[in-house]
């Protein structure tokens, strides 16, 4: 059988499954089949009532339109030379693409990370988001788990969500970059992320300076909620991921 053949023999194995890898004469590719993009209604409701650009609600596209949408954006990125995983096959109602390596996401959360390894992870990731961000472009995903690594390189993926056209473009990079920095909170190293020193580094990359602003100013909206958090009656109930949302707040706030 020739590959096409292989990947349609595969997809008929797996009639269920989104995105999976398999292997092609030991060589490992990922199919990923057409999948609809949409924010559930309570998702619009939340950002109705608070406003915030993490909560902005993606545009609505079919399967095909969002497919579409991702392989132009995958060949676009590759454009400005921004490492994504290679496009073996396309069609229209999937894609098949080269392996990049795990995802960031499963290397920081280990417990046992030292220091210097997590920095090493997070300044790769740092420097490729900014490197979308300086081309006038945004990734719309940009939480650890859609960027991959592999022989020291990091790749994006999961590239299929966009926004209204009315949405400024400084506004879904400023997403990104909360996102990012979001995704960190649930890490389960040992010791406390300097969310500061991230942020510069971001900064310095870019001269998006104004983003450390916007930063501090969400968090001081919330204030008061972040002073609850410190009560240690509040805290009794608050969970793992809740509590690093907590630090992360309080360190913007302090920017």
């Amino acid at each position: 059988m020739n590959f096409e053949q292989v990947i349609k023999q595969s997809l008929e194995q797996h009639p269920h499954e989104e995105v999976y890898s398999i292997l092609v004469e030991d060589k490992r590719v990922w199919i990923k089949k057409a999948r609809a993009t949409k924010s559930s209604n309570l998702h619009k409701f939340y950002y109705f009532l608070f406003r915030l650009e993490i909560l902005l609600p993606v545009e609505e596209k079919t399967a095909q339109e969002a497919l579409a949408f991702e392989l132009d954006k995958i060949k676009q990125l590759q454009s400005f030379g921004i490492n994504t995983p290679q496009i073996l096959l396309e069609t229209s109602e999937y894609f098949v693409l080269a392996d990049a390596g795990k995802m960031v996401n499963s290397y920081i959360r280990k417990r046992d990370i030292t220091e210097e390894k997590m920095y090493y992870f997070i300044d790769k990731v740092v420097a490729v988001l900014a490197q979308i961000h300086n081309n006038d472009l945004y990734h719309g995903g940009a939480q650890f788990r859609n960027f991959t690594y592999l022989d020291g390189q990091v790749s994006v993926i999961d590239l299929e969500d966009s926004f209204d056209q009315s949405v400024e473009l400084k506004t879904l990079q400023y997403r990104d970059l909360f996102l990012m920095l979001l995704s960190l909170t649930k890490t389960r190293a040992s010791f406390d992320l300097d969310y500061g020193k991230i942020i510069e580094s971001y900064c310095e990359l870019t001269n998006n300076y104004e983003f450390k602003k916007r930063l501090h100013n969400m968090a001081s909206k919330i204030s008061w909620v972040i002073a609850l958090s410190d009560l240690k009656l509040i805290q009794k109930f608050m969970g793992r991921d809740v509590k690093g949302f907590f630090k992360l707040m309080k360190a913007l706030e302090q920017l």
